[in-house]
């Protein structure tokens, strides 16, 4: 990593965009040789290269190949760039997609915040119900009790655009998220057998527990896509953007608990 930085600054310093071919290629074999962990100074460097001497085109490509390549742990940040980026050079409307692809790809905890992100850009652009979709869909990852910030939002967005109607369905939604991440840990903790644990469970680590005690394989749906042109498909086999599904499995969960606790009590 070393050598490397060391070269290409020295090369940058002495030859700035005159080899402009010479010194795309020699950030081609940095990266390809260069681990996730180093990589991303490494191509902020070749960003910043093509944002002053070469194609806005490519450097938003070498942005988008950040995003994909840089740990886990990065990989928000990196979305961000590259959707300041984007916005800077294509304007709001191009950053659809990259929300779009970024929600799938993150961790909960990110993606809610980068939904949160998203429907604050459809709102500036006055698309109120690409907003509303946006934090609908963005609800399955945030658990009321954990992240308020985000109902919060939501809560000022539905004083500020919304109105009775709109108000109690998010409400209901609201619910029925809650209703699914309380059943999903306590059904987790309760097979444990450590109430304590609940706590540090996060819903897809419940949900495997479940699976896996009940023998069975959670369901690897495809992708289907919104009801909204161009919106977010699904996201997580676990759980469906629809609120009914989500209903439905906390059901589900509820008669699968009934059933392991009658059967503790019998072998009691």
């Amino acid at each position: 990593k070393l050598i490397w930085k060391a070269y290409l600054e020295s090369f940058l310093k002495r030859y700035g965009g005159t080899k402009v071919e010479r010194t795309r290629d020699l950030f081609q074999r940095c990266l390809e040789a260069c681990p996730a962990e180093d990589s991303t100074e490494f191509f902020l460097m070749n960003g910043k290269f093509e944002e002053e001497h070469g194609l806005t085109k490519r450097a938003l490509g070498v942005y988008r190949q950040m995003c994909q390549k840089v740990p886990p742990e990065e990989k928000y940040t990196a979305y961000q760039l590259f959707i300041a980026k984007t916005s800077k050079y294509l304007g709001q409307t191009a950053t659809r997609d990259i929300y779009q692809n970024a929600i799938q790809d993150l961790e909960d905890g990110p993606a809610a915040q980068l939904c949160l992100d998203f429907a604050d850009m459809e709102t500036s652009l006055q698309e109120i119900d690409r907003a509303r979709a946006v934090l609908t869909y963005g609800a399955q990852m945030a658990d009321p009790r954990r992240n308020e910030e985000y109902w919060n939002t939501w809560n000022e967005f539905e004083i500020a655009h919304g109105n009775e109607e709109t108000f109690r369905e998010m409400l209901r939604v609201k619910r029925s998220v809650e209703a699914s991440f309380s059943t999903v840990n306590y059904n987790a903790a309760e097979m444990s057998g450590t109430a304590s644990k609940t706590e540090a469970l996060s819903n897809e680590d419940a949900m495997k527990m479940i699976a896996e005690r009940e023998g069975m394989e959670l369901s690897q749906t495809g992708n289907n896509p919104s009801s909204l042109p161009g919106f977010v498909s699904g996201k997580r086999s676990a759980q469906d953007a629809k609120l009914e599904d989500v209903e439905e499995r906390v059901a589900k969960l509820r008669k699968a608990t009934a059933g392991i606790i009658e059967s503790k009590n019998d072998d009691a």
